[in-house]
């Protein structure tokens, strides 16, 4: 702990510490990640403004190691998309830290990441209405390139390839875009713990966690996609993902509430957890709509009276 108390002080104390450390640590593979970390935790301690310039610091190497590196022709598209898929998770730790800051709400983070995701999805299928065929493509080529340089790879396999191809490539959007916002969450989530750690009473990550609830509009909106994707529509089958990932989230922090009091908490949460390993993705799918009924019966409020 007295290390990290030295190496965050020194972070804090000046601009060009923290800029510093996070452009040296965005270009270190096994460090990359750090240097967002840093960015988040300045902007919750300093503010929006001082939070941008460490973010430019920790995103700046990204960009610059895509625009030096010769990156085959065939591989060029996808690898913009991941550059922009980090260039978006790092923006979205930047602001999620200002939300964080200024509401102290995690709930609240949750419900703009949604509702912001159901725009994306639905303007990619606007723009582009083709967008499972082009995944299609992509997620081909992919699994093409991977098995290339296997001899003796059977059929079979090739063949079943081709079918998770044709599996994932309705919600493959969806999934993406669930990955991207679950990256900058867990960053969020890091960046957090570092400055409770630091500077906050203990326990407080625990509780505000622990009472992650989505309203009524998010629940709404959950519901209509479901009978939406029910009757086959490509947008809602697409958004679906990442409205079971978010309230799967909002679930186990009400599963985490309510059994926090109980006795042998942490084993009734280790079989949770590895049932939801076992299970899954069912398992997420059920804790989701745990989250839904607790946005229409507030179950935290019934239960702990009981």
């Amino acid at each position: 702990m007295s290390l990290l108390r030295r190496v965050t002080d020194f972070i804090l104390q000046s601009r060009s510490r923290a800029f510093g450390v996070a452009f040296v640590c965005a270009y270190i593979p096994l460090l990359g990640s750090i240097s967002i970390l840093i960015a988040g935790l300045v902007t919750l301690r300093k503010g929006a403004l001082e939070g941008a310039i460490i973010l430019f610091a920790a995103t700046a190497p990204f960009l610059l190691s895509y625009y030096i590196a010769s990156t085959p022709a065939d591989q060029a598209e996808m690898a913009l998309i991941a550059v922009v898929a980090v260039v978006v998770g790092n923006i979205l730790v930047w602001l999620y830290a200002i939300l964080l800051k200024r509401y102290d709400n995690w709930s609240l983070i949750f419900e703009l990441s949604i509702l912001v995701s159901v725009l994306i999805i639905g303007a990619v299928h606007i723009f582009n209405p083709d967008i499972q065929s082009w995944w299609s493509t992509q997620l081909t080529a992919y699994f093409a390139k991977a098995t290339a340089g296997m001899e003796g790879v059977p059929n079979t396999d090739i063949k079943m390839q081709l079918q998770a191809v044709d599996v994932v490539k309705p919600f493959a959007t969806g999934l993406t875009i669930l990955l991207i916002l679950l990256n900058g969450l867990l960053q969020l989530l890091l960046a957090r713990w570092w400055e409770v750690i630091m500077f906050a009473t203990p326990g407080t990550l625990r509780n505000e966690l622990n009472n992650i609830r989505f309203g009524y509009v998010a629940g709404a909106l959950f519901i209509v996609i479901l009978l939406l994707s029910f009757t086959g529509s490509a947008v809602a089958l697409d958004i679906r993902p990442v409205f079971y990932g978010l309230f799967s989230i909002a679930g186990l922090s009400l599963v985490h509430c309510l059994l926090l009091p109980a006795k042998y908490a942490w084993l009734w949460l280790a079989l949770i957890y590895i049932a939801l390993i076992v299970l899954f993705p069912k398992s997420i799918m059920v804790v989701a709509l745990f989250a839904l009924l607790d946005v229409l019966l507030d179950l935290r409020r019934r239960l702990t009276r009981v």
